[in-house]
């Protein structure tokens, strides 16, 4: 996997929507993800990847160690926690 394809996961990985979409959906978000699939289908095969990565069905991430580090900032941010 390159950079740009393991920052495209990392911002679909840390999208609030995705995350409810994939984790507690509802017709509001299944209808504005699935809009988005039908416009950007060459979105599906990272959209895939990340929905296993947060359902805990992939086994490897593949995620570069910059790209890693980047998206585990990300989650402390949103969490209101500090980053080391």
């Amino acid at each position: 996997m390159n950079s740009i394809t393991d920052k495209r996961i990392v911002s679909i990985l840390v999208n609030d929507d995705f995350i409810n979409y994939v984790l507690n959906p509802n017709l509001i978000l299944k209808e504005r993800w699935e809009n988005h699939f039908t416009t950007h289908p060459d979105d599906l095969p990272l959209v895939n990847k990340a929905r296993q990565i947060l359902l805990g069905e992939y086994e490897s991430t593949e995620l570069s160690q910059d790209a890693a580090l980047a998206m585990e900032h990300l989650i402390f941010d949103k969490c209101g926690l500090p980053f080391n």
